[in-house]
């Protein structure tokens, strides 16, 4: 009877596993659908642009989005078992009116800025991710869904608080963006900039309503 369990469980536990992997497959197959929704609705109304030139942009279908928000997961990561951070990992996250991420096409801008301790602000950073390499870095996972996006550093930091901020064009011409302020562990050796060499502090730029970006 012991033995007879123990086969049982460990059938359930191959059944589970079973369950699981299919459920990853569902989500990444509806985020595909998802996607190509989206790309199907943006053609349509340019191809009906251009048959009707009537049509005015503010009657032009947009991607289903709300706003983007960085997720969990941005900020360092070390690819190499060294000490330090070699790259930063963003996690990109379009949301739906319903908070739902949602997989759109578009184009996206990610700028680091390295945070001094007298609150400066110094670029290190500027990554640029076409459309069509976008849609290849989503991912469905149960911290966050999103794309997930690994950029080696232009500059590494110096210090271990960045600000990264992500601008995201979709392809019907909307903009969105979001930063926040991530932690990271700088490489071993690399010469911090003294503070009195350091620029002025610049201001927080202002929050923008819904994470669009105003024209």
């Amino acid at each position: 009877m012991l033995l007879a369990g123990c086969k049982s469980s460990q059938k359930y536990d191959l059944i589970e596993a079973e369950l699981r992997t299919r459920n990853r497959e569902l989500a990444e197959a509806r985020g595909e659908l998802d996607y190509y929704r989206g790309m199907s609705q943006v053609y349509q109304s340019q191809l009906s642009r251009t048959i009707d030139p009537r049509s005015m942009p503010g009657n032009v279908p947009t991607a289903p989005i709300k706003e983007i928000v960085l997720g969990s997961g941005t900020g360092g990561a070390d690819n190499d078992s060294r000490p330090g951070d070699d790259a930063l990992q963003v996690v990109l996250v379009p949301k739906d009116t319903d908070g739902s991420a949602v997989k759109v096409p578009g184009r996206v801008v990610v700028l680091a800025f390295e945070i001094a301790p007298n609150g400066t602000k110094v670029p290190i950073g500027r990554w640029d991710v076409a459309p069509d390499n976008l849609h290849k870095h989503w991912r469905s996972g149960l911290l966050s869904t999103g794309y997930f996006l690994a950029m080696q550093w232009d500059k590494p930091p110096t210090t271990d608080k960045l600000r990264v901020v992500v601008r995201m064009t979709t392809v019907d011409g909307r903009v969105y963006e979001t930063d926040k302020d991530v932690g990271v562990r700088p490489l071993p050796g690399l010469r911090v900039t003294p503070l009195e060499q350091l620029p002025a502090p610049m201001e927080r730029p202002a929050v923008r309503i819904g994470g669009i970006v105003p024209q």
